[in-house]
């Protein structure tokens, strides 16, 4: 028996060797869960306004581009759960917030990133950021949480071709650096909003419950809130499905009237957007965050 533990030990150990040098390894790649979290950590008696959402916020609103110092806390497939937990943590750390801005997209009533396919992204929360959005054990690793081939992928690009997928400046914005890529928009746009359209709506009631209590939360902290259904490319948008749009701008409409501290605007199909502005059919490029953030400034100054 000795014998047989002593070569299962000599088995396992090169085994454990390399996972804990692949987990040490992938927890050093700078990524924007870190920036985010470090900036609003350092900065957080000066933020004033906090910006949160999916990739739609995480591209399409430069911080740098507002005239109250704020902080961009979008990442790709962020959904509104999570924006919860981010904003009913740090609502009463920052003593200078004044303002939450939240996407309300096509899919952010129909979405959550804890019970759908992507969530083993929870795992960027819960290795790099002080957000608490009660995970498994395995969301603590980054060798659990994703494929093999995967991460192998990462280390790869990272440490040998010394590839940088994304830049994320000091506040959170991020620019894709394949956004220099020609995208057809126009024959792209029925294939996204096939994608973003719900089978169920199982998660609407829900949703518009969790946003229902950012704005009661922010409201109780003298903060205002800015709900924004942001830009998309008119090939996406005619193909959205009447009834989920409309229920989604429902929504909207219904929490501004309700509440004196929220505002509603609806620009998925503000004109003064076109072609060159867009990553893809729904994401802003560099050209189009800044013309938004500006807009979003305006608005934030009014």
């Amino acid at each position: 028996m000795k014998k047989f533990l002593n070569l299962l030990l000599l088995f396992c150990l090169p085994i454990l060797v390399i996972g804990c040098s692949m987990e040490f390894l992938l927890r050093q790649i700078p990524n924007a869960y870190q920036i985010k979290s470090n900036y609003l950590i350092e900065n957080k008696d000066s933020i004033q306004t906090l910006l949160v959402g999916s990739s739609h916020v995480l591209y399409g609103i430069n911080p740098d581009f507002l005239t109250d110092k704020a902080l961009n806390y979008g990442n790709v497939s962020q959904t509104i759960d999570i924006d919860y937990d981010i904003v009913s943590q740090y609502i009463t750390e920052l003593q200078a917030l004044s303002t939450v801005v939240l996407r309300w997209s096509y899919t952010t009533p129909f979405e959550q990133l804890k019970k759908g396919d992507e969530r083993w992204r929870l795992k960027d929360y819960a290795i790099y950021t002080t957000v608490h959005t009660e995970t498994k054990l395995k969301y603590h690793f980054e060798m659990f949480s994703v494929k093999l081939k995967y991460n192998i992928e990462r280390l790869y690009n990272y440490y040998i071709l010394k590839k940088e997928i994304e830049h994320t400046n000091t506040s959170g914005w991020s620019m894709h650096m394949d956004a220099s890529k020609l995208v057809n928009l126009e024959t792209l746009g029925e294939r996204i909003a096939k994608k973003h359209t719900a089978i169920t709506d199982n998660y609407y009631t829900e949703n518009v419950n969790i946003l229902e209590r950012i704005v009661k939360m922010c409201n109780k902290h003298n903060i205002n809130v800015l709900l924004v259904t942001m830009p998309a490319y008119h090939s996406y948008v005619n193909k959205l499905d009447t009834l989920q749009l409309r229920k989604t701008i429902d929504a909207g409409v219904n929490m501004q009237q309700q509440y004196e501290n929220c505002r509603y605007f609806n620009l998925l199909n503000d004109k003064r957007f076109d072609k060159q502005d867009f990553i893809d059919v729904d994401h802003l490029n560099a050209t189009g965050a800044e013309k938004f953030s500006k807009l979003i400034d305006s608005l934030l100054t009014q």
